[in-house]
This record gives structure tokens, sequence and C-alpha cells, in this order.
């Protein structure tokens, strides 16, 4: 899906590597209510927000930003998805930490049992246009 918003929010999180047992950390991309996703060639406007994950393609001012932020968050495959898409990767060992674990299983990184179980999520409000594609995508928590 090919998404674009007005501004986007950058997670920063930490989970532990699955690779190498040692925590890492680990950003995604969240989106604004307002967000616009690519309907049958219409542009939708998304009324909550979203995180986008199994990231396909990002715009140039994203992956500059994301980069700069993250060394770690890069192209990979990762998971059940075997193609080439934007992945967190170990800062200790290197292996691509799967979007899968961390945005769709209870107790992921992006996905807390409670409040108990959440490790602390930082946001950065990134106050530029977001454009970019995704296979994965997950509308925010209901309160």
């Amino acid at each position: 899906m090919i998404i674009r918003a007005r501004n986007y929010i950058i997670l920063n999180a930490s989970a532990v590597c699955k690779e190498c047992g040692r925590w890492t950390h680990v950003i995604a991309i969240a989106l604004p209510p307002e967000h616009e996703v690519l309907e049958d060639q219409c542009w939708e406007s998304a009324s909550m927000g979203a995180t986008v994950f199994y990231v396909a393609d990002l715009g140039e001012r994203v992956r500059s930003r994301v980069g700069a932020l993250s060394m770690w968050y890069r192209r990979g495959s990762s998971g059940a998805l075997e193609t080439d898409h934007w992945t967190n990767h170990c800062e200790h060992c290197g292996a691509s930490q799967d979007d899968h674990d961390l945005h769709c299983e209870p107790g992921g990184a992006f996905v807390p049992l409670g409040r108990s179980d959440a490790t602390p999520v930082h946001c950065l409000v990134v106050s530029e246009p977001f454009e970019g594609s995704a296979d994965g995508y997950s509308y925010e928590p209901a309160n």
C-alpha cells in the first residue's frame, strides 16, 4: 500500500534479539490520524493513527531522517516476508529483527500486553511529510 501524511512519528523502543539474546534498540514509524492511503487509485483519509511495518519504500527525506537516527534500521529481509524491505537489525550481532515479532505478536516491542509489560517507547514527532509504501499496516490500539 502507498501511504502519505503531513507528518509522522518515529517510535524508539527495545527488544530482545532472537539471535543473540541481548537487548537492542528498534524503531517503528507511526502515522497520525488523517494520513492517506492510496486505494483503487484514490487517496483515502484514515480517521485513526497507524504504524507501518514491512516497509517496502521510504521517501528520500524520510530515509535521510531515519538514517540519521538509527543505523540499525536499514534494508534487509526478516521472518515470513522474504522480500527486501526496511527492517531493524540487532546492534550487537547484526541479525535482522522480524517485523512480525515487533508489530504483531502480543508482548512485542510495539504490542505490549499491558502497561506493566510495556518497555518504554519514545516518540519523536517529525514535522515533515511522509511518503512510503508498506506491506504491514496496523491502526493504533483502542484506549
